[in-house]
Protein backbone atom coordinates (compact mmCIF):
# COMPACT_ATOMS: atom_id res chain seq x y z
CA UNK A 1 0.00 0.00 0.00
CA UNK A 2 1.37 3.64 -0.51
CA UNK A 3 0.78 5.31 2.43
CA UNK A 4 -0.57 8.57 2.56
CA UNK A 5 0.14 9.94 5.56
CA UNK A 6 21.66 20.84 6.15
CA UNK A 7 23.13 18.06 4.57
CA UNK A 8 24.83 16.44 7.26
CA UNK A 9 26.82 18.34 9.92
CA UNK A 10 29.42 16.63 11.81
CA UNK A 11 32.11 18.84 14.36
CA UNK A 12 32.75 22.40 13.64
CA UNK A 13 33.25 24.00 9.93
CA UNK A 14 36.15 25.74 8.08
CA UNK A 15 37.84 25.58 4.68
CA UNK A 16 34.65 25.12 2.87
CA UNK A 17 34.48 24.73 -0.62
CA UNK A 18 31.99 23.49 -2.83
CA UNK A 19 31.85 20.74 -5.08
CA UNK A 20 29.15 20.18 -7.48
CA UNK A 21 25.79 19.84 -5.41
CA UNK A 22 27.57 19.60 -2.42
CA UNK A 23 29.62 21.85 0.10
CA UNK A 24 32.54 20.40 2.48
CA UNK A 25 34.37 21.49 5.44
CA UNK A 26 36.38 20.13 7.31
CA UNK A 27 39.17 20.30 9.69
CA UNK A 28 39.48 17.18 11.94
CA UNK A 29 36.05 16.58 11.68
CA UNK A 30 33.86 16.44 8.08
CA UNK A 31 30.41 18.38 7.50
CA UNK A 32 28.17 16.63 4.76
CA UNK A 33 26.49 19.82 3.81
CA UNK A 34 23.89 19.46 0.66
CA UNK A 35 23.91 23.12 -1.32
CA UNK A 36 20.79 23.86 -3.39
CA UNK A 37 21.20 24.86 -6.82
CA UNK A 38 19.69 26.86 -8.90
CA UNK A 39 16.24 24.39 -9.71
CA UNK A 40 16.58 23.06 -5.66
CA UNK A 41 14.17 25.22 -3.06
CA UNK A 42 16.49 25.80 -0.37
CA UNK A 43 14.04 24.47 1.91
CA UNK A 44 13.36 21.42 0.78
CA UNK A 45 17.39 20.59 0.27
CA UNK A 46 17.02 21.92 4.45
CA UNK A 47 14.75 19.07 4.87
CA UNK A 48 16.82 16.45 3.27
CA UNK A 49 19.73 17.48 5.14
CA UNK A 50 17.91 16.77 8.11
CA UNK A 51 17.09 13.24 6.60
CA UNK A 52 20.11 12.96 6.48
CA UNK A 53 22.19 13.77 9.65
CA UNK A 54 19.17 11.36 11.17
CA UNK A 55 20.01 8.15 8.84
CA UNK A 56 23.93 8.53 9.70
CA UNK A 57 23.16 8.92 13.53
CA UNK A 58 20.87 5.56 13.13
CA UNK A 59 22.32 3.48 11.01
CA UNK A 60 25.99 4.51 10.84
CA UNK A 61 27.35 2.49 7.81
CA UNK A 62 30.79 2.69 6.16
CA UNK A 63 29.76 4.40 2.69
CA UNK A 64 26.81 6.38 2.13
CA UNK A 65 26.13 7.68 -2.01
CA UNK A 66 23.59 10.83 -2.26
CA UNK A 67 22.29 10.66 -5.69
CA UNK A 68 20.14 13.48 -7.41
CA UNK A 69 17.47 12.68 -9.92
CA UNK A 70 16.72 15.69 -12.43
CA UNK A 71 12.88 15.80 -11.83
CA UNK A 72 10.17 14.19 -9.45
CA UNK A 73 10.20 10.23 -9.41
CA UNK A 74 7.40 8.51 -7.59
CA UNK A 75 6.92 5.64 -5.26
CA UNK A 76 6.71 2.94 -8.21
CA UNK A 77 10.84 3.00 -8.17
CA UNK A 78 10.60 1.92 -5.20
CA UNK A 79 12.77 -1.69 -5.69
CA UNK A 80 11.73 -1.04 -9.59
CA UNK A 81 14.37 -3.34 -11.37
CA UNK A 82 13.94 -2.44 -15.31
CA UNK A 83 11.61 -4.04 -17.96
CA UNK A 84 12.35 -7.69 -17.96
CA UNK A 85 10.65 -10.74 -20.00
CA UNK A 86 8.34 -12.94 -18.76
CA UNK A 87 6.21 -15.54 -19.84
CA UNK A 88 3.12 -14.17 -22.62
CA UNK A 89 -0.40 -15.15 -21.36
CA UNK A 90 -1.04 -15.91 -24.79
CA UNK A 91 1.85 -17.11 -26.29
CA UNK A 92 2.59 -17.76 -30.25
CA UNK A 93 5.46 -19.35 -32.12
CA UNK A 94 8.34 -16.74 -31.96
CA UNK A 95 6.43 -14.74 -28.97
CA UNK A 96 6.82 -16.54 -25.86
CA UNK A 97 7.57 -13.79 -23.63
CA UNK A 98 6.62 -10.15 -23.32
CA UNK A 99 8.26 -7.66 -21.45
CA UNK A 100 6.76 -6.15 -18.33
CA UNK A 101 7.93 -4.40 -15.26
CA UNK A 102 10.30 -6.12 -13.11
CA UNK A 103 10.29 -6.47 -9.13
CA UNK A 104 12.79 -8.92 -8.28
CA UNK A 105 13.30 -10.81 -4.78
CA UNK A 106 17.10 -9.48 -4.82
CA UNK A 107 16.62 -5.56 -5.13
CA UNK A 108 18.86 -4.21 -7.83
CA UNK A 109 19.39 -0.28 -8.26
CA UNK A 110 16.81 1.96 -9.88
CA UNK A 111 17.38 1.94 -13.60
CA UNK A 112 17.17 5.82 -14.08
CA UNK A 113 18.58 6.84 -17.71
CA UNK A 114 22.09 8.38 -17.18
CA UNK A 115 20.53 11.59 -18.03
CA UNK A 116 18.90 11.72 -15.15
CA UNK A 117 21.14 11.36 -12.81
CA UNK A 118 22.40 14.89 -11.87
CA UNK A 119 25.23 13.80 -8.86
CA UNK A 120 26.77 11.21 -7.21
CA UNK A 121 28.17 11.35 -4.57
CA UNK A 122 30.40 9.15 -1.77
CA UNK A 123 31.20 9.27 0.90
CA UNK A 124 33.10 6.83 3.90
CA UNK A 125 32.80 6.74 7.52
CA UNK A 126 36.55 7.16 9.86
CA UNK A 127 35.70 6.67 13.75
CA UNK A 128 32.34 8.96 14.22
CA UNK A 129 33.32 10.96 10.62
CA UNK A 130 32.51 10.87 7.18
CA UNK A 131 34.72 11.98 4.17
CA UNK A 132 34.42 12.62 0.82
CA UNK A 133 35.63 9.52 -1.24
CA UNK A 134 35.28 9.26 -4.95
CA UNK A 135 34.75 5.07 -4.68
CA UNK A 136 35.59 4.10 -8.16
CA UNK A 137 32.17 1.94 -8.67
CA UNK A 138 29.20 4.22 -8.83
CA UNK A 139 25.76 3.20 -8.16
CA UNK A 140 24.03 4.43 -11.99
CA UNK A 141 26.14 3.90 -15.01
CA UNK A 142 27.45 6.94 -17.22
CA UNK A 143 26.31 5.37 -20.35
CA UNK A 144 23.02 3.51 -20.98
CA UNK A 145 23.20 -0.25 -20.50
CA UNK A 146 20.45 -2.68 -21.62
CA UNK A 147 17.78 -3.38 -19.42
CA UNK A 148 19.10 -7.16 -18.82
CA UNK A 149 22.51 -5.73 -17.41
CA UNK A 150 20.41 -3.06 -14.82
CA UNK A 151 18.84 -6.63 -13.85
CA UNK A 152 21.85 -8.43 -12.38
CA UNK A 153 23.11 -4.90 -10.33
CA UNK A 154 22.21 -5.98 -7.39
CA UNK A 155 22.16 -3.38 -4.44
CA UNK A 156 23.77 -6.38 -1.83
CA UNK A 157 26.73 -7.21 -4.37
CA UNK A 158 28.03 -3.71 -4.24
CA UNK A 159 28.79 -3.05 -0.31
CA UNK A 160 27.58 -5.08 2.86
CA UNK A 161 27.22 -1.46 5.08
CA UNK A 162 26.16 1.27 2.91
CA UNK A 163 23.00 3.37 2.30
CA UNK A 164 22.19 5.24 -0.74
CA UNK A 165 20.28 8.15 -1.07
CA UNK A 166 18.19 9.62 -3.87
CA UNK A 167 16.40 12.61 -4.13
CA UNK A 168 14.60 14.80 -6.78
CA UNK A 169 15.56 18.00 -8.29
CA UNK A 170 13.79 20.64 -9.84
CA UNK A 171 11.88 21.21 -6.45
CA UNK A 172 11.85 25.18 -6.69
CA UNK A 173 9.45 24.78 -9.51
CA UNK A 174 7.59 21.36 -8.95
CA UNK A 175 6.81 22.22 -5.05
CA UNK A 176 7.04 18.44 -4.41
CA UNK A 177 10.36 16.12 -3.99
CA UNK A 178 10.61 12.68 -3.46
CA UNK A 179 13.04 10.86 -1.32
CA UNK A 180 14.26 7.26 -1.94
CA UNK A 181 17.01 5.47 0.45
CA UNK A 182 18.41 1.86 0.16
CA UNK A 183 20.18 0.82 3.45
CA UNK A 184 22.18 -2.13 3.76
CA UNK A 185 22.72 -3.60 7.56
CA UNK A 186 24.15 -6.71 8.42
CA UNK A 187 22.97 -8.52 5.53
CA UNK A 188 19.91 -7.17 5.56
CA UNK A 189 17.91 -4.58 2.88
CA UNK A 190 15.54 -1.83 3.83
CA UNK A 191 13.85 0.44 1.05
CA UNK A 192 11.18 3.11 1.34
CA UNK A 193 10.46 5.83 -0.55
CA UNK A 194 8.76 9.07 1.20
CA UNK A 195 6.89 12.02 -0.85
CA UNK A 196 7.21 16.03 0.43
CA UNK A 197 5.25 18.78 -0.60
CA UNK A 198 5.41 22.41 -0.33
CA UNK A 199 2.22 24.64 0.65
CA UNK A 200 3.07 27.44 2.90
CA UNK A 201 6.09 25.13 4.27
CA UNK A 202 7.18 21.85 3.20
CA UNK A 203 6.24 18.80 4.95
CA UNK A 204 5.72 15.24 5.18
CA UNK A 205 2.88 13.77 2.38
CA UNK A 206 3.75 9.82 1.83
CA UNK A 207 5.20 7.28 2.83
CA UNK A 208 5.86 3.56 1.03
CA UNK A 209 8.40 0.95 2.96
CA UNK A 210 8.75 2.94 6.21
CA UNK A 211 6.11 4.61 8.54
CA UNK A 212 5.27 8.49 8.59
CA UNK A 213 6.29 8.23 12.32
CA UNK A 214 9.78 6.35 11.31
CA UNK A 215 10.58 9.20 8.99
CA UNK A 216 10.22 11.90 11.26
CA UNK A 217 11.66 10.72 13.46
CA UNK A 218 14.65 10.95 11.26
CA UNK A 219 13.94 14.54 10.17
CA UNK A 220 13.61 15.66 13.90
CA UNK A 221 17.54 14.59 14.65
CA UNK A 222 19.39 17.29 16.28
Amino acid sequence: MYDIDNRLQMGRMCDSFDTGGLSLSHNGFMMIQLAASGTDDPRFIELLNSLVRGLLADQTPEKIWIIQIDNWFDHKWLKFSGMGAVASDFPTPGYETVKAESYQEKVTFPPFTPNRVVGQWSFVRQGDDYTEAPLPALPHDTERQPSEMNLRRRVQDFSQSACFVWYSGNTLANGRGSVMVYNITANQLGCWFAAFSRERAWALHATKGASRGDVQKLLSTV
